[in-house]
């Protein structure tokens, strides 16, 4: 069973056996601090061509594990490696970039130098090595290498080679490699999900409860979109997208071996924080875990898949944005080519705001049309900001202030304001808004709540000469001012002092 140093572990052992250059790099920094040597330069101790060798066996005193990769030529001359360890699974597929990196790493040793020549074994822990290392080669010969304790300061290992009495010096990132398992050795996956044969996703966290089910949206252009049905009908946003996209398209590259409830405990997979819920149009799903962040990692597994993973917070995206943040932020946004008018209601006040705008043009396009209670309403400020259009960006652009599916909303007294959008196909969609506190109201569409209730902001805020930020019946209110106050479809807002 590994420790819990495999918390931190995994990311060295993934650099070590699969990234050859950052391997390098490490050995380069040591050396940069390597004792300086009368006899100058490195010391050539044991040195294999990959295409020389046959087999090579590592066992480990403190476990007994035997790792055995066996070397043969292909067709094509290249060297073939094979896992054949005490843990060799016939189902699983091993990396041959993996088995190439770490055979390269243990059939070549420079010593820093000779630090006895008395065969005293005990004082570097070889009467006991950590690790015994034979390499066969294809004439038939052997040459075994024992790796015993770290130096002081952990830069350097001690080693010896089988009939002589001489003790080396060399990097201690050899005993980094020769801490290995056959999941160190697996063959990197790719869930490859294609989106035209998903159907919906789940995701759920459980630090804050939260829980969502979408239905997968594709058009004919292959844009891809999400539309959660649970626990409230919404669009996802593009943030919602980007986590599911790292997630159907997820590369795992480094497995770790996981033994009982206490290193699960350890991993956070004992009770893990996210999960995610693939469903496909022929019924199939694929279902996954992932653990808390500890480390700037993530540790998962697949259900079904008899290997725990290991995965950069860098290849994930989204897993603990607020749920504010994974939805699509605004109430009600629509295009302004879709819809042909919106009417408004406060009290005993009323507003009908109609507009006909062409596939392809803005709202003060010359072919478009706009008119507020019957009168054009397209009047602008010196600086071409078009008050129309701050109306309408207003009511598209009612964000979501917070959401509460079990709220019980008292309809009984009638809503303090409408929306009533009607659409090009004749499609009649009514936004009411009841009131939930002094500052907030509840959003329900066509009788029913939504889940979501919005700031009193974003229906009154006046924002003055920021025409980004008013409130959208207040912005009716200035789109009035407007039109009754222009000269010759001008008006400014007077300013501030």
């Amino acid at each position: 069973m590994k420790s819990i140093k495999n918390l931190i572990v995994p990311a060295i052992i993934l650099v070590v056996l699969a990234i050859c250059a950052i391997v390098i790099w490490a050995v380069d920094k040591f050396r940069s601090n390597e004792p300086v040597e009368s006899s100058g330069g490195m010391i050539d101790v044991v040195y294999f061509n990959q295409t020389d060798i046959s087999k090579l066996t590592l066992t480990g005193r403190d476990n007994g594990h035997s790792t055995v990769v066996l070397c043969s030529l292909d067709s094509s001359g290249s060297v073939y490696y094979s896992y054949q360890g005490d843990d060799y699974d016939p189902a699983d597929s091993y990396s041959q970039t993996k088995l190439s990196a770490f055979v390269s790493q243990l059939s070549s040793f420079n010593a820093y130098k000779i630090v006895s020549s008395s065969g005293n074994y005990s004082d570097y822990g070889l009467d006991k090595p950590a690790y015994t290392l034979t390499i066969d080669s294809v004439t038939g010969t052997s040459t075994t290498i024992y790796l015993g304790n770290t130096s002081p300061d952990g830069k350097y290992c001690y080693i010896y080679i089988d009939g002589s009495s001489d003790i080396y010096s060399v990097s201690s990132i050899k005993l980094i490699c020769a801490d290995v398992s056959a999941v160190d050795f697996l063959d990197s996956r790719a869930l490859n999900i294609s989106y035209s044969d998903l159907k919906t996703v789940h995701f759920d966290r459980r630090s804050d409860g939260l829980s969502i089910d979408a239905n997968v949206l594709q058009s004919g252009s292959d844009a891809v979109s999400f539309d959660i049905f649970k626990p409230y009908s919404h669009p996802a946003s593009g943030y919602f997208y980007n986590m599911i996209d790292s997630i159907v398209k997820l590369e795992i590259t480094e497995y770790i071996e996981i033994s009982g409830n206490e290193e699960l405990k350890q991993y956070g997979l004992d009770n893990p924080d996210f999960h995610f819920v693939f469903t496909m149009n022929n019924g199939d799903k694929t279902e996954l875990y992932f653990s808390k962040k500890i480390g700037g990692f993530y540790y998962g597994y697949v259900v079904g898949m008899d290997n725990y993973f290991v995965i950069s917070e860098y290849q994930l995206d989204g897993m603990e944005m607020k749920e504010t943040v994974l939805i699509d932020p605004y109430i009600c946004y629509y295009y302004v080519k879709d819809i042909s008018s919106i009417t408004g209601t406060y009290g005993d006040k009323k507003f009908i705001f109609e507009l006909n705008v062409p596939s392809g043009k803005s709202i003060t396009d010359n072919d478009s049309t706009v008119r507020l209670d019957g009168r054009n309403a397209k009047i602008s400020d010196s600086y071409g900001r078009s008050y129309c259009s701050i109306l309408y960006e207003s009511i598209a652009c009612i964000n979501i202030g917070g959401i509460d599916v079990d709220a019980d909303v008292n309809t009984a007294t009638g809503p303090v304001l409408s929306l009533i959008f009607l659409d090009k196909n004749y499609v009649t969609t009514t936004y009411d808004f009841y009131l939930r506190d002094n500052d907030s109201f509840y959003v329900l569409v066509n009788g029913e709540y939504t889940g979501f209730y919005v700031y009193s902001r974003e229906i009154f805020n006046d924002s003055g000469t920021d025409t980004y930020s008013y409130g959208y019946w207040r912005a009716y209110e200035l789109l009035n001012e407007a039109i009754s106050g222009n000269i010759n479809g001008i008006y400014d807002l007077p300013k501030e002092v």
